[in-house]
């Protein structure tokens, strides 16, 4: 009994200070309120140190990103970082199909590329077979993004995307080997910027596979970031007897894929001008 009264009393006197505090804490809405904004200012603040802090240790950024990010358009990506995307209106804004022609190459030309891989011996013997090279020469993978002028297939960039997909599902080794010569090799940056001359020469010999190209940008000290290069310079200068300009680059690069076959080699560089200061 003694053990009873003494369980209780103590729960009572438990029971006291919480009702004391829950009348110490109630608040007007208009403290809630002031409480509200004052924690958001302190975030606003710590926000404001953090980013002049962050500002202070980054890169400023070079005058050829500056122009990069000017560069294209805003599509479904502004939706997504809005964080508020609407699949509909994707599906409304966006249509992509494929020609008949591009159509019939992912049924018949991919489809039989696919026949002619396997993974498991790809993988073991480190290459394709010389079948496999030939087919993918001889119907112009390598020149899908290539425009028909100078020999390519000119695919659109979703027919690309569709065939990458398809020899995925087959051989990944297959879907990178495509993959760089209709994205990261010199191939459109020729059909936009190179010369004539440059154009007659290599393009024809992409699209067929005569020449397989690469792209290299990775370096012992850097990765794949075209903005961070370590010990991959480009200067420009001039010859001493004509004045034509030209380069004189320095560079290592590691891990290219592609390399081992490549003809054509595409460079990621930090160019410079010693006489005008300019960086590129």
């Amino acid at each position: 009994m003694m053990l009873s009264r003494t369980t209780q009393r103590s729960t009572s006197l438990l029971l006291r200070p919480s009702c004391t505090l829950k009348t110490d804490i109630t608040s007007s809405p208009q403290q809630e309120q002031h409480q509200r904004r004052t924690i958001v200012g302190l975030v606003h603040a710590i926000d404001k140190r953090v980013y002049r802090w962050a500002k202070g240790v980054l890169p400023p950024i070079s005058k050829t990103e500056n122009i990069a990010l000017g560069c294209g358009t805003i599509g479904f990506d502004r939706d997504i970082f809005s964080g508020s995307p609407s699949l509909q209106h994707l599906i409304d804004t966006y249509q992509p199909s494929l020609t008949p022609e591009e159509r019939s190459f992912l049924t018949n030309q991919v489809t039989t590329l696919c026949t002619l891989l396997n993974d498991h011996d790809v993988v073991t013997n480190k290459d394709f077979s010389k079948e496999a090279w030939d087919y993918m020469r001889d119907e112009k993978f390598f020149g899908m993004k290539i425009p028909k002028e100078w020999g390519g297939l000119g695919f659109s960039t979703e027919a690309v995307s569709q065939v990458l997909a398809k020899l995925a599902t087959q051989c990944f080794d297959a879907n990178a080997t495509v993959a760089v010569p209709n994205s990261l090799g010199p191939g459109e940056l020729l059909v936009r910027y190179g010369t004539e001359e440059q154009k007659e020469y290599f393009l024809p010999r992409l699209a067929n596979g005569t020449l397989i190209p690469c792209f290299g940008l990775t370096g012992p000290h850097s990765g794949s970031d075209a903005t961070s290069l370590i010990g991959s310079d480009c200067v420009v200068t001039k010859h001493p007897e004509t004045g034509e300009l030209g380069v004189v680059a320095s560079f290592k690069k590691r891990y290219i894929t592609l390399a081992p076959v490549a003809g054509v080699v595409g460079l990621g560089l930090n160019l410079s001008d010693p006489e005008t200061g300019e960086l590129g």
